[in-house]
């Protein structure tokens, strides 16, 4: 699988001409994340790249099932059957549950990406121009799955990242925003460790890259903005969720099960913050 894999790669260029939206690879990532209600917790979350040497598209599979069941009248039927037949049959781990939150969808011809997430209750998306790298590679070698791969490091966006790419496999992409590199990137992990990315696997496909479902219900932003509103949900959920709903009797729960009746049940930035830290 490995020859095959880095020689269809070597044609890469020529058949992407010919089916700019279909993927030629797809690789599954675990993504570790931390839980903000303590900063401690390692919480995961399985994603995938589909990708050519053109377009890209980073997404939970889970999550976009269910978004394509709810983007049509009669998915959206067989969801709520599929969901009450879980809860007749006492078989709640059945219903289909969102795994990650966001989709990050590229396009080099058209130097844009674009970012799909929710802050609270609220969905959000925004474009900006593809990043213009600064890695620095280092002389450090590791196996991942079997590929060699080259240690690489830079600043993107407040953090510092490293990361893992295998020159065998000579595709500029990677996990989540990530890419830039002289092959794709298989492991990438931000400094202090609570944001990290492992691929589990890879293989060729001619899936097509679809556009992000329900695209609609989510409003348009930048990224600063957008970061900002989810650090506000995460400082104060309980007053965002009553703006919303318009109950002052709504009531959140902390993880020991006790009402919050003020501040917040998320650890403050000071000790996990976002992702992304450049917002502040």
């Amino acid at each position: 699988m490995k020859q095959t894999i880095t020689s269809l790669f070597m044609c890469i260029v020529s058949i992407a001409a010919i089916a700019q939206q279909k993927a030629d690879i797809e690789v599954s990532y675990t993504a570790h994340h931390p839980n903000m209600r303590n900063g401690k917790d390692d919480l995961t979350n399985q994603y995938i790249l589909i990708a050519n040497a053109n377009e890209s598209k980073f997404f939970s599979p889970m999550t976009e099932y269910i978004d394509s069941l709810n983007s049509t009248t009669d998915g959206k039927a067989k969801y709520q059957e599929i969901t009450r037949n879980a809860y007749l049959g006492g078989k709640m781990d059945d219903i289909p549950r969102p795994d990650g939150s966001y989709y990050v969808v590229k396009s080099r011809p058209a130097n844009k990406s674009l970012y799909y997430d929710n802050a609270g209750l609220e969905k959000y998306f925004y474009e900006e121009p593809l990043h213009e790298w600064d890695w620095e590679i280092s002389d450090s070698t590791k196996t991942i799955l079997g590929y060699e791969c080259i240690e690489a490091t830079t600043m993107f966006n407040g953090r510092k990242w490293t990361a893992w790419f295998t020159p065998e496999i000579p595709l500029d992409a990677g996990p989540w925003k990530l890419e830039g590199l002289p092959g794709l990137i298989m492991e990438a992990t931000a400094e202090g460790g609570q944001y990290r990315f492992e691929t589990t696997g890879l293989q060729q496909t001619d899936k097509p890259i679809l556009p992000v479902y329900l695209a609609d219900e989510y409003e348009k932003t930048d990224r600063i903005s957008y970061l900002k509103a989810k650090r506000n949900f995460l400082d104060n959920p309980l007053g965002q969720i009553n703006a919303k709903l318009g109950n002052e009797g709504v009531t959140i729960k902390d993880e020991n099960g006790n009402h919050v009746h003020g501040g917040s049940i998320f650890a403050p930035s000071s000790i996990v913050d976002l992702i992304e830290t450049d917002y502040r």
